[in-house]
């Protein structure tokens, strides 16, 4: 293919030296290819673009002679057809054109505004994205944006109309501090571009890209992903249909996010779960696992393509030893949000199972909870998949449990060996070799540990609040109705133990309301005192309306929710002493102890 680079200075729309120089008056459709990520700029590079225009408008003091303003370069590809893609520069030019659509609603009748329109720009990246940008060209006024459906072009109109008004008191066509029209036609004209104009294969003009924007924004593992995988599957260059393929992926996400209503992931978040699927399926380093995925998909990519042997994937990934595939990924994609509504309508098995995915989050091993979704990959195809991920969870958090409160300095334990040994059986083996494997590090793990774990959750487990918070919260869970399936008491016993605020109570308080015994009480109780027998889960506000006040506490235990509390505590409670505490002790230890460790 032929390879041809121009460059020249634009402005917005009026270029007194060279008419043909603009961006908006060259009969030109601007379109924002499929490889690209979304529109994204957020509130504060709003704020900063918004800002220098009107610093170059009007200067720091709002009374200086307006000057130019260079907004950096824009790489296009050639015209084909009256349009131009636009390899560089579409965050930038998209947010021009949000802030020319809200000046049109703002001030309707300005000459300078009457005959713009905003159909110049156009986006393929996916459908949704196309349709959110309709959404902006095509309202009447601002009685049509509403900020809550995930348009970013919208959010940002708004944002951009809040900003006006911050800068400008009155904003209307009589102000003289601020001019519309002069305002408009500074856009115009003093505003200016270096546009860099590119006839050239795909990746010569990414790589033009890499060189021009080594100062600004790297292209992402998004990004590259969609590019890299265009080519991996496109090798022999006959199948243009893959773009359309791959786009659907992205769009897909976009979907299944506005549907439950929140960013829930991107197509990062989602590669993520594909890497660590790649590495296990296909025995690559276990270094890998440790790589971030924009470095993970960029080096794999390149060794693939011949442009650098990165090291840990040369002699891994070629000769076709790694098969990348897209139906692989959309399956993750379904199976993400596939377990998120689960989640979020608490029919994610029982109490039990849900509450132990929050300690497995407060864990020190939270980050690993991506294991789930391989889980639910590779068991895809089985009706009973939850319930063997429900059983695989449970076990699995009982050794992070265990090695969090074991190991509280070191995460080496279970990140290396154990981890990438399970990995690898979840994604190669049979489900009865992977529960086995967990089972041999629960009950054959050294006696050590064990003897280690009863020691510390024995004495004061106060001076740690991670230690102290699983505690208390699984010996809370544990006396629940854990074993429910209904999702409104399944809500109702999470929402109380992991979203609700809780102090942790000390049933003989630490700091005595008579203040002549608290050091006779502190010698006596010793570890005691911040020991398991002592404290107990309790909603904030009771906790805080008890203070130190032993005869408020027994008829505000019970008004507490918690079954701990109402139903077992204020049974021990009366006449309180170290000899109870013990009791309750005993009890508490023996209970985590059986459920962890499965042993008294």
């Amino acid at each position: 293919m032929t390879f041809s680079i121009d460059a020249g200075t634009f402005t917005l729309k009026n270029n007194i030296k060279n008419p043909k120089n603009c961006i908006l008056n060259r009969n030109v459709d601007y379109v924002i290819p499929i490889y690209q990520r979304p529109y994204s700029w957020t509130e504060s590079q709003i704020r900063k673009f918004i800002s220098d225009i009107f610093i170059s408008f009007w200067g720091y003091n709002k009374n200086s002679h307006p000057e130019p303003m260079f907004i950096g370069t824009m790489q296009l590809s050639s015209i084909e057809n009256g349009q131009q893609d636009i390899i560089d520069g579409q965050q930038r030019i998209s947010t021009f054109l949000i802030l020319l659509k809200v000046l049109k609603l703002e001030f309707p009748n300005l000459e300078e505004l009457e005959s713009i329109t905003f159909d110049w720009l156009k986006t393929e990246i996916n459908k949704k994205q196309q349709e959110n940008l309709t959404e902006l060209i095509n309202a009447s006024s601002f009685d049509n944006f509403t900020n809550n459906n995930l348009n970013k072009y919208i959010e940002n109109a708004l944002l951009i109309r809040q900003i006006l008004h911050e800068n400008n008191k009155q904003s209307n066509e009589d102000d003289t501090s601020f001019n519309p029209n002069s305002f408009i036609k500074h856009l115009y004209s003093n505003i200016y571009f270096v546009v860099i104009e590119t006839n050239a294969s795909l990746s010569k003009t990414l790589q033009i890209f890499d060189a021009i924007n080594t100062t600004g924004l790297d292209l992402n593992a998004g990004d590259i992903f969609k590019i890299r995988m265009f080519e991996y599957l496109n090798k022999n260059g006959n199948n243009d249909s893959v773009f359309s393929e791959i786009s659907k992926l992205y769009e897909k996400i976009d979907t299944k996010n506005k549907v439950i209503g929140t960013q829930l992931t991107d197509i990062r978040g989602i590669l993520n779960i594909y890497q660590f699927y790649l590495i296990a399926k296909y025995k690559l380093p276990i270094v890998l696992y440790t790589y971030g995925v924009d470095t993970f998909y960029d080096r794999l990519f390149e060794t693939l393509f011949n442009i650098n042997k990165w090291e840990h994937f040369k002699n891994n990934v070629e000769d076709n030893k790694i098969v990348l595939s897209l139906n692989e990924i959309d399956n993750i994609v379904d199976l993400r949000y596939e377990w998120e509504i689960k989640w979020r309508n608490n029919e994610y098995g029982n109490a039990k199972n849900k509450g132990l995915q929050h300690l497995w989050w407060w864990s020190r091993y939270g980050r690993f909870w991506i294991f789930k979704f391989v889980f639910l990959f590779i068991y895809k195809d089985k009706p009973n998949r939850y319930e063997k991920l429900y059983e695989f969870s449970e076990k699995l958090i009982k050794v992070y449990l265990l090695y969090s409160i074991v190991y509280q300095k070191s995460v080496n334990k279970i990140k290396g060996q154990f981890n990438n040994q399970l990995l690898n059986l979840l994604v190669n083996a049979s489900y009865s070799e992977l529960i086995n494997h967990i089972d041999i590090k629960l009950s054959a793990g050294s006696e050590w540990e064990k003897i280690r774990f009863k020691e510390i959750i024995n004495g004061d487990v106060l001076y740690s609040g991670k230690i102290k918070n699983i505690l208390c919260r699984l010996s809370a869970l544990l006396e629940e109705n854990y074993t429910t399936e209904n999702p409104e008491e399944i809500r109702s016993i999470t929402e109380k133990l992991f979203h609700s605020p809780i102090d942790i109570e000390h049933i003989q308080s630490y700091n005595d309301e008579k203040k002549e015994q608290r050091d006779m009480i502190k010698e006596t109780w010793g570890d005691n005192l911040n020991s398991l027998g002592n404290l107990v889960v309790l909603e904030q506000s009771i906790n805080r309306s008890i203070s130190n006040s032993e005869n408020k506490k027994l008829e505000n235990y019970k008004t507490s929710s918690y079954k701990i509390v109402n139903k077992i505590l204020i049974a021990q409670y009366d006449n309180w002493n170290l000899d109870k505490c013990l009791v309750r002790k005993s009890y508490e230890v023996s209970k985590i102890c059986e459920y962890i460790i499965e042993t008294k």
